[in-house]
Order: C-alpha cells, then sequence, then structure tokens
C-alpha cells in the first residue's frame, strides 16, 4: 500500500461472496466478491482476486482486481497494473499504473464538490 502505517484491519478473502450495503472506518482489503453499495472514511483495498460491482464512496481506493461500478473517493484513486476498472471514477488525483485498464468516465475535480451533479451539469462544469 502507499502509506506503511496503513494497516488492514478488515478482509473479505478470496471465495467469500457478499451482496448489500458495507461501510468502515480504516483500511478494508476485499480479495472476494462483493456486489452493492460500499460508503466509508477509510480506504478500501481490492486485491487482484477481487470483484466488486458496486458504487463506492471512500476516502481512498486502491484498485488491483475488478471493479464495475462508480468509485468516487476524497483523496485518490490508485489503478495497479492488474486492476481492471469499468464505469465512473470521481476524485481529486487518480493513478494509473501500467498495465492498469480502465473502460469509462473520470472526474478530477478539486476542492469541489460534484457528488450531487449528473454527467450533463458536469460537462458544462468551468475548466480550472
Amino acid at each position: 500500500m502507499a502509506e506503511a502505517d496503513n494497516k488492514i484491519n478488515g478482509l473479505i478473502g478470496s471465495g467469500v461472496s457478499i451482496e448489500g450495503k458495507l461501510s468502515f472506518d480504516g483500511v478494508l482489503r476485499i480479495d472476494g466478491m462483493f456486489e452493492g453499495e460500499i460508503n466509508a472514511t477509510g480506504t478500501l483495498v481490492v486485491g487482484e482476486e477481487g470483484v466488486l460491482k458496486s458504487t463506492i464512496k471512500v476516502d481512498t481506493a486502491i484498485i488491483s482486481g475488478e471493479v464495475r461500478g462508480m468509485i468516487e473517493a476524497i483523496r485518490k484513486v490508485e489503478l495497479h497494473s492488474r486492476a481492471r476498472m469499468y464505469g465512473e471514477i470521481r476524485t481529486p488525483v487518480i493513478v494509473l499504473y501500467s498495465g492498469a485498464l480502465f473502460v469509462g468516465e473520470c472526474l478530477m475535480a478539486s476542492k469541489r464538490d460534484t457528488s450531487g451533479l449528473s454527467n450533463e451539469e458536469l460537462t458544462q462544469l468551468p475548466v480550472a
């Protein structure tokens, strides 16, 4: 992970499949399958075997597996070399490592809340 002091305090392991709503503080790693909503103040880590069909709102998202849906991160999104992202990313900082696959749209906005805006409204925002 990016910061050495971030130890994992929650894990959804390989072979586990969960559907529903998820919230957490700290760092959660998902190596299994999750479908639903994630709304958390912490860091989400999706391991290489992780598969998510989800709407995700977190502080930071570090992706090495597959995500289909939307990620909204307050600080940043990292797509590592084995990541596969299909959908929408909203974050002030995005890091794409060589080999990462991203199919979709990305909105990078700093210091303004865009979470309630439609795609049409987002396309009309002035360029900073």
